[in-house]
């Protein structure tokens, strides 16, 4: 079960001892309608987790936290290679077996960072195998008819 205390402290793990202040990281509790404007060009990577604060467990909340830090890795690699261009059109993608591959990728960089905050925050290494089978049920979503055997990989 993975409580505030620990999504807070997933939060300072990945901006100041992974990312080291290249990211923003905001953990938004919701109750209501929320809105965020980033102008263009913000220097730093920007990340919001929306979650419910009554809920017992925020294991939901950390897992996609640790994915869209995975998104934040494959960024600075493909930024390298491609100027940012063939991320952009791939986070724009909504289904089918590249946009799977893509997921897929930001889900696996996402838990090199997970396993370092497991260890970090000695957490039960059960919450990896979680987020493994997190990962795999968002997976679904991306595919269309043709493309849900490519996820169960």
């Amino acid at each position: 079960m993975i409580s505030a205390a620990t999504l807070t402290s997933a939060k300072a793990f990945l901006c100041w001892d992974v990312f080291e202040n290249t990211l923003a990281v905001q953990l938004v509790p919701i109750r209501t309608a929320v809105a965020y404007y980033y102008p263009p060009l913000n220097p730093h990577h920007g990340i919001v987790v929306f979650y419910s604060p009554q809920a017992p467990d925020l294991s939901e909340a950390l897992f996609l936290l640790f994915h869209e830090a995975g998104h934040v890795r494959q960024w600075i690699r493909l930024h390298e290679k491609h100027h940012g261009e063939h991320f952009c059109a791939m986070i724009e993608r909504d289904k089918g077996a590249e946009k799977i591959a893509f997921e897929q990728e930001a889900w696996h960089c996402g838990k090199e960072l997970l396993e370092r905050f497991v260890q970090h925050a000695h957490l039960d290494p059960v919450v990896l195998e979680q987020y493994d089978l997190y990962g795999q049920a968002c997976l679904l979503s991306y595919a269309d008819g043709r493309d849900r055997r490519s996820t169960a990989q």
